[in-house]
């Protein structure tokens, strides 16, 4: 695997406040779809128990039929559709080399930060939602990735935005910077280490970076060497020994 390089940090984005999200146009079309298929259901059940019966065949089918309809444009619509938020622009936040600098004024130096949490929810246009069995895939705003810490001082949880990919790309390297260059000092090592994104844990930095907390027992061999990943039994027991007496 090609290494990670080990570049200046430095990543800023737009904070968020959110207001409220909504039902896309997809969950209204296949709500709405549903809930014409179930009052001609009703209709159905109330014209085969009324004398006389069958009076209201024509108007049941017509119901279900636009039901059927509705749920069907869902399928299709799913794929053009974005998710429904409402929010405005908070201010700033940019990870620099020397701290976590907020709306351009404050500050915050990695060694005060006690608790740190950063999630990736998505960038925009990418498709969320897609696993769902209904029709319920859409494109992200990319506005729902939130990033939170504390000091002694208090508490700071925002939303944020990514643009695109690369950006994603961009932040997940700046991560993996930030814990294995030992920033976050104050942080339990097994929290630090579950912030380094996914796709960068069969990577060696990754790997050395768990090593090194094992070492220096800032975190027990068994834990440690789960998250560092082993192929088999032999190198799980080659690792302990040579990492764990």
């Amino acid at each position: 695997m090609p290494p990670i390089p080990k570049q200046e940090i430095n990543f800023s984005t737009t904070t968020l406040k959110k207001i409220k999200e909504q039902s896309s146009y997809t969950t209204q079309l296949v709500n709405l779809g549903l809930g014409c298929i179930a009052f001609a259901l009703l209709l159905f059940f109330i014209d085969s128990n009324t004398t006389p019966v069958n009076q209201l065949t024509v108007w049941i089918s017509i119901i279900a039929l636009t039901g059927m309809v509705f749920y069907t444009i869902s399928y299709i619509y799913q794929f053009f559709d974005y998710e429904k938020i409402e929010t405005y622009d908070r201010g700033s936040i940019t990870i620099l080399e020397e701290g976590i600098l907020i709306d351009h004024k404050v500050l915050v130096q990695y060694a005060a930060i006690e608790y740190f949490s950063l999630h990736i929810d998505a960038y925009y246009e990418q498709r969320i939602n897609m696993a769902m069995r209904t029709p319920m895939e859409q494109k992200s705003l990319g506005l729902k990735n939130t990033i939170s810490f504390k000091t002694e001082t208090g508490k700071l949880t925002r939303y944020f935005k990514l643009e695109n990919k690369l950006r994603k790309e961009l932040l997940e390297q700046t991560l993996i910077n930030l814990v294995t260059t030992n920033k976050f000092s104050r942080l339990d090592a097994k929290r630090a280490i579950k912030l380094i994104p996914v796709r960068f844990r069969t990577h060696v930095r990754y790997k050395e970076f768990v090593i090194q907390q094992i070492k220096a027992g800032r975190i027990n061999c068994t834990e440690g060497l789960l998250l560092h990943g082993y192929s088999s039994d032999s190198e799980a027991k080659m690792l302990r020994s040579k990492y764990c007496n």
